[in-house]
């Protein structure tokens, strides 16, 4: 091969490499950002400002059936609930608990204890 084919796959590559990441760089700030929405809708829902039939109807729309069944979905619920806990008094904790409750039959999320069994030791 002459100098000039070489430099022109070197170029070549690196002009894929560069959109690459670029690609991976868009992919994961569209991905963050449907994050985000996700956890301030949680956050007006254990406000009270959402039913959990238009939290559900929202949040399937912007997010896939594999993220709404991941362990990163269920962090973002309870990082709202827990949330919205410390800010609200003792008074509403029943409400709150309702309300997760009624997230849960919703959306399918297991139980903390459910979702432990699988580990070492556990039955």
């Amino acid at each position: 091969m002459d100098s000039d084919t070489v430099s022109s796959i070197v170029w070549a590559a690196a002009l894929v490499g560069i959109a690459l990441l670029a690609f991976f760089a868009r992919y994961r700030r569209v991905h963050r950002f449907e994050r985000l929405q996700i956890a301030e809708l949680f956050s007006e829902y254990f406000q009270g400002k959402l039913s959990v039939d238009d939290l559900d109807r929202r949040i399937r729309k912007m997010a896939g059936r594999h993220f709404i069944q991941g362990a990163q979905f269920y962090s973002l619920a309870v990082a709202g609930f827990q949330s919205a806990a410390d800010a609200a008094p003792a008074t509403d904790e029943k409400q709150l608990l309702n309300l997760f409750a009624a997230l849960r039959q919703q959306f399918g999320l297991p139980e903390r204890y459910q979702t432990e069994g699988w580990r070492a030791g556990r039955e």
